[in-house]
């Protein structure tokens, strides 16, 4: 029993000295790490074993074969996102495996080692072998846990350093421009990426020999990129290079960074389409690229003389020896810039891109019509025309051809195509403009203009114009005013009319005299009234129109004479006083006046009666037609209403507003047949197929009729029976004229005497 209780004891105070000697450790680790200071060794800092929370959930990675020693991987300090294992021990094989519950999907590896996989109860394990180089590398891990559920981890390793791998500091030696600068690097002084790393090194030096010594002060062999020469170029920033140690089978790759002072500077520039002008220098910042109009986007291949310079191409940043993103061109000049940045360096390269613009117009090369010919003959930058077609001619297209055929062309308004015919334009008599307007893609337009006369008919005797040298025409002229009259000085004694036709054929009389030169001969003035007659005698040689000027010269004197007043006719009697609101007798024609003393044309209620006057203001009798009616006017000019009336030996019947009757009317509790011109109907007629006998007074005839031979019978509408009937309660039978049978007839297949009837 004291013996256990020795060996309790024993073994309590044995853990206690454990206890004491892992703190000693830990704190003699600590002091040597203070005396380093801030000297650390490439790739390989000191793992501190985290606890099992930091662990890649479900891997095993031992140190040799399955059985070998496992290493913890634990999350890297200054990134919680990325896994570590610090210096490992350098070995020939490194296995990985899964726990219980887990599977080891895949591992990624470097290309520099070799992979081996086996396979055990479903259980797969990998194995890196056959490692020659001992740098730091990373590997790709992906696990997936119970539920399947996959996740990949990467895994930073690097290794514990072997003497023969590790030298005691970098020699570099720097040269150029006729001038040496050496200087050193000791092992072990790197920056956080395990880089050993100096400069900024002065813009001058060119080349830098590099060596590596060992403690011994003797110059190690190694290789820099893979080759044996140990001189290498520098450009402007960043010079990155790997120095290759081998012993004893093994290697190990430390990384040198010399950075040097950068110029902001292109080595060439070139455009993805066209040639720059001047050829590329460096030296030189200004430069012109021409494209043609079809190429509507260009980038440039930006290389800089270093690594260091950042370059911009207008906004975008483009790394050197990288495209930049397209940039869009508009036609004509475009400035594009290339910033080059170096420390405080800044140069820009100004590049004008010149795309040729596309042909433009808002021109015609061609323009036709379908009838007539255009005057002048078109030429392009000429920009109105005139034509003249017969009236037949009641529509015209037109024919567009434009100089560009991105163009847009329209006629009046409307998009017609180039080389195409508009839809027909109607004309009217006379003139008529058309438009044609031309639009180029920039939308600058120019129109073209074509008046077009389309002549009038040859029954046309109008005027187009008219004016006197002196005085103004009142109203003012329009061809269908026929009525004008012109005040004057006293002092005015002579007039000349001037004048055109809408047909250029009519003839024009003025006062009878015939003019073809648009301009008559003087006109003597009296004073006061000068009535000036101006007929214009159409191509057909039979229609005329007359217009009517008075000319009043100071003022109005004249008796028993019309005047014109404005565009009215006014007359003055006897004693020289204009008549108003009373009948004219003139030329044993009558005219009447009304309260303004202007003489009356068409209908006019006077004293309770209508009369009629034609367009010349005379009083109209017998009969006229009006608006689709015809009425009779009496020897007085009274209208004839409400009633018969004889003329010629045949009788009208006239309603309450005068207008002639046609067809069947009623008058007098009678009913009366007239012609379609308006002619009392006696005797015999059919209508709408049915016989009527209308008796010698035009009355229509109802009941029994004897003509001296036959009897007919007509029923109470007028219509003429045919057929069996009954009156007065007899049978009597009819045949298909009318007339009534008597005695023995065969009907309806068997013999009756109608001698009875």
């Amino acid at each position: 029993m004291l013996t256990s209780k020795w060996e309790e004891l024993l073994v309590k105070e044995s853990g206690k000295l454990k206890r004491i000697m892992s703190f000693l450790l830990a704190f003699a680790m600590i002091f040597s790490l203070m005396q380093v200071s801030n000297i650390k060794s490439v790739r390989a800092a000191t793992v501190t074993p985290g606890n099992e929370g930091t662990q890649i959930p479900g891997l095993i990675f031992r140190v040799g074969d399955e059985n070998g020693d496992i290493r913890i991987v634990d999350k890297a300090a200054d990134n919680k996102s990325k896994y570590v294992i610090r210096q490992l021990q350098m070995a020939k094989k490194y296995t990985l495996e899964a726990e219980e519950g887990y599977t080891l999907v895949d591992v990624k590896k470097p290309n520099n080692m070799e992979l081996s996989v086996t396979e055990s109860n479903d259980k797969k394990k990998y194995a890196l072998v056959n490692i020659k180089d001992y740098s730091a590398f990373v590997l790709t891990v992906k696990i997936a846990n119970s539920e399947g559920i996959e996740t990949s981890y990467d895994i930073n390793i690097d290794f514990r350093g072997d003497s023969s791998l590790e030298f005691k500091k970098i020699s570099i030696t720097y040269s150029g421009q006729g001038s040496t600068y050496t200087d050193s690097i000791e092992f072990g002084v790197t920056n956080s990426n395990g880089e050993y790393v100096q400069g900024p090194i002065d813009s001058k030096y060119e080349k830098a020999s590099i060596q590596l010594i060992n403690s011994s002060g003797l110059a190690m062999d190694f290789k820099i990129e893979g080759h044996s020469g140990k001189s290498v170029d520098l450009v402007g920033g960043r010079n990155e290079f790997n120095i290759i140690v081998s012993s004893n089978g093994i290697s190990k790759i430390y990384t040198l960074v010399l950075n040097k002072k950068g110029q902001a500077l292109l080595k060439s520039l070139t455009p993805s389409f066209g040639k720059l002008s001047p050829a590329f220098n460096s030296q030189i910042f200004d430069y012109e690229v021409t494209v043609p109009t079809t190429q509507e986007k260009i980038s440039f291949t930006p290389v800089t003389v270093d690594n260091s310079s950042t370059i911009k191409v207008n906004k975008s940043t483009v790394s050197s020896g990288k495209k930049s993103p397209d940039i869009s061109l508009q036609e004509g000049k475009n400035n594009i810039t290339i910033t080059v940045t170096s420390d405080k360096d800044v140069n820009v390269y100004t590049i004008t891109v010149i795309r040729t613009e596309q042909f433009r117009s808002n021109q015609l090369t061609g323009l036709t019509l379908t009838s007539g010919t255009l005057s002048p003959v078109f030429n392009k930058g000429i920009y109105e025309y005139t034509t003249i077609v017969d009236n037949n001619v009641t529509s015209i297209g037109v024919k567009p051809i434009a100089e560009d055929k991105n163009s847009t062309i329209k006629i009046d308004g409307k998009v017609v195509p180039s080389g195409a015919t508009s839809p027909y334009i109607n004309l009217d008599e006379g003139g008529n403009i058309i438009t044609i307007t031309v639009t180029d893609t920039k939308n600058n337009k120019q129109t073209y203009t074509v008046n077009i006369t389309r002549r009038y008919p040859k029954n046309n005797a109008n005027l187009s114009s008219l004016s006197v040298s002196d005085g103004k025409l009142n109203p003012i002229f329009d061809p269908e005013i026929y009525l004008y009259s012109v005040t004057v000085a006293r002092n005015i004694d002579n007039v000349r009319l001037k004048f055109s036709t809408q047909n250029d054929k009519a003839v024009v009389k003025i006062n009878g005299v015939e003019y073809k030169t648009g301009q008559s001969d003087k006109i003597k003035l009296n004073l006061g009234v000068n009535n000036v007659k101006v007929e214009v005698i159409a191509e057909d040689g039979t229609s005329h129109t007359t217009y009517s000027l008075s000319i009043i010269r100071d003022k109005v004197e004249g008796k028993y004479q019309w005047v014109v007043e404005g565009d009215q006719w006014t007359y003055y009697n006897g004693y020289g006083v204009k008549v108003k609101n009373d009948w004219v007798k003139y030329d044993n024609l009558w005219y009447y006046m009304d309260i303004n003393g202007y003489k009356q044309t068409g209908w006019k209620l006077i004293g309770g009666i209508w009369y009629y006057f034609n367009s010349d203001g005379i009083m109209q009798t017998g009969w006229i037609y009006d608006k689709g009616y015809w009425y009779y006017l009496q020897g007085n000019g009274a209208l004839r209403t409400n009633g018969w009336a004889m003329y010629d030996g045949n009788w009208y019947l006239f309603n309450e507003l005068g207008e002639m009757q046609t067809g069947w009317h009623q008058y007098g509790g009678n009913w009366y047949y007239m012609s379609d011109t308006g002619i009392m109907q006696k005797g015999w007629i059919t209508y709408d197929k049915n016989k009527y006998y209308l008796n010698d007074d035009g009355s229509m005839r109802t009941g029994w009729l004897f003509d001296g031979r036959v009897w007919y019978y007509f029923g109470e509408d007028g219509q003429m029976k045919i057929g069996w009937q009954t009156i007065d309660g007899k049978k009597y039978y009819f045949d298909s004229s009318g007339a009534m049978k008597t005695g023995m007839m065969f009907l309806d297949g068997k013999w009756i005497n109608l001698g009875n009837a």
